[in-house]
C-alpha cells in the first residue's frame, strides 16, 4: 500500500492522514513495525468518512488509543490506524442530584483524567482506576479492571458508530461485558460512555486514590516500558503468582525481561523486539501449563506480522 492510497481521503478530511508510522512511537512497550496509514479524525464526519473509505478499499482498520495495551509485531501492520485523540475526548457532567451524578466521556479522554474529574467534582466509583494507563475508550473496550472493580460498574451507556457511520447509543444492558473484554461488532468504534457515580467526599475519593497508587505502585514496574498485565488471572490464583512458582520470574532474553517485580508484566529494558517479549510470553504458557496444569489467556492485544 503506497501513500497514494491515502491522498483521496487526506483531501476529504479534516484531520491528518500519515504514512508509514512507526507504532513503537505510539504503543506503551515502544516496540513495533509501522502501520501503512495513521489518521487522526477530526469529527464524527471525518471519522464516518474515513471507515467508508476503509470499506471501499478493504483495508483492515483498527482504533489505535493510547497503546498501553498492544504488542505490535516487528514487521508491522498491513492496514490503517486510527486515532480518536484530535476530536474525541472531553468530559461533562449531565446530571447531578443529592445522590448521583450522570458524567460523559469521549473515548480519547485519558482515564486518568477522568478518574482526577471524578475526584474534583466529589463523585465516587472511579478510585480503583487511578494510575492505570490508556484511554476511557480503551479501558471500556478492554473492559479494565482492578481491586475488585471493573468500567461496566459505573457505565450507563455506550456511544458507538457502526461500520456504515451511524452512530447509536446502547444502555449496558444490552451490552456483553466479561472480565477483560466487550463483545462489539466487528468494525464497531466506541465513541464515548455515560458514567453513573455516587455523591462522595472528595478527600475521602483521594485518600482512596492515594491508597490504590501506592498499592499499584509497590508491586508493577511503573518505570520500565511495557503494557501492563501480559495474562489474564485464572479464576483462583494469579497469572504473576503462577509464573513466580514455576521460576520464571526475572528471565532476560536480551532486552526483553519477565519483570522482577511483578511476574505477570514482561518489561522493555531498551531496545527489545517484539518477537522477545512474544518468546517470553511463550515461555510462561508453556511452563505454567506443564507444571501447573492452568492454560494462561493473553490479556494483552497482539497484531501485525513478523520482519
Amino acid at each position: 500500500m503506497t501513500a497514494a492510497n491515502g491522498i483521496k481521503l487526506a483531501e476529504e478530511i479534516k484531520g491528518e492522514v500519515r504514512y508509514s508510522v512507526p507504532l513503537s512511537e505510539h504503543t506503551s512497550f515502544r516496540v513495533g513495525g509501522p502501520v501503512d496509514f495513521l489518521i487522526f479524525p477530526a469529527d464524527l464526519e471525518d471519522l464516518r468518512k474515513t471507515l467508508q473509505w476503509c470499506r471501499r478499499q478493504k483495508i483492515f482498520y483498527f482504533i489505535l488509543g493510547n497503546g498501553s495495551n498492544l504488542l505490535v509485531r516487528d514487521g508491522g501492520i498491513r492496514g490503517v490506524a486510527i486515532s480518536l485523540a484530535r476530536g474525541f475526548q472531553g468530559v461533562a457532567e449531565l446530571e447531578r442530584g443529592e445522590r448521583e451524578g450522570l458524567l460523559q466521556a469521549g473515548a480519547a479522554e485519558p482515564l486518568g483524567r477522568l478518574v482526577e474529574l471524578c475526584r474534583e467534582k466529589g463523585l465516587t466509583g472511579m478510585e480503583w482506576a487511578v494510575g492505570i494507563p490508556g484511554t476511557v475508550g480503551g479501558a471500556l473496550f478492554m473492559n479494565a479492571g482492578a481491586f475488585r472493580s471493573e468500567m461496566k460498574d459505573t457505565l450507563e451507556s455506550l456511544q458507538l458508530m457502526d461500520g456504515d457511520g451511524k452512530v447509536i447509543e446502547t444502555r449496558r444492558e444490552e451490552l456483553h461485558f466479561s472480565y477483560r473484554s466487550l463483545e462489539l461488532k466487528k468494525g464497531w468504534v466506541i465513541l464515548g460512555g455515560k458514567f453513573r457515580l455516587k455523591i462522595g467526599s472528595s478527600q475521602a475519593i483521594r485518600s482512596k486514590m492515594e491508597d490504590f497508587l501506592k498499592r499499584r505502585t509497590a508491586k508493577q514496574p511503573l518505570h520500565l516500558p511495557s503494557a501492563g498485565s501480559v495474562f489474564k488471572n485464572p479464576s483462583r490464583v494469579s497469572a504473576g503468582q503462577l509464573i513466580e512458582e514455576v521460576g520464571l520470574k526475572g528471565t532476560r532474553l536480551r532486552e526483553a525481561q519477565i519483570s522482577e517485580k511483578h511476574a505477570n508484566f514482561i518489561v522493555n529494558l531498551g531496545k527489545a523486539k517484539a518477537r522477545d517479549i512474544l518468546t517470553l510470553a511463550e515461555w510462561a504458557k508453556e511452563k505454567v501449563y506443564q507444571e501447573k496444569g492452568v492454560k494462561l489467556e493473553m490479556e494483552i492485544q497482539v497484531m501485525g506480522e513478523d520482519e
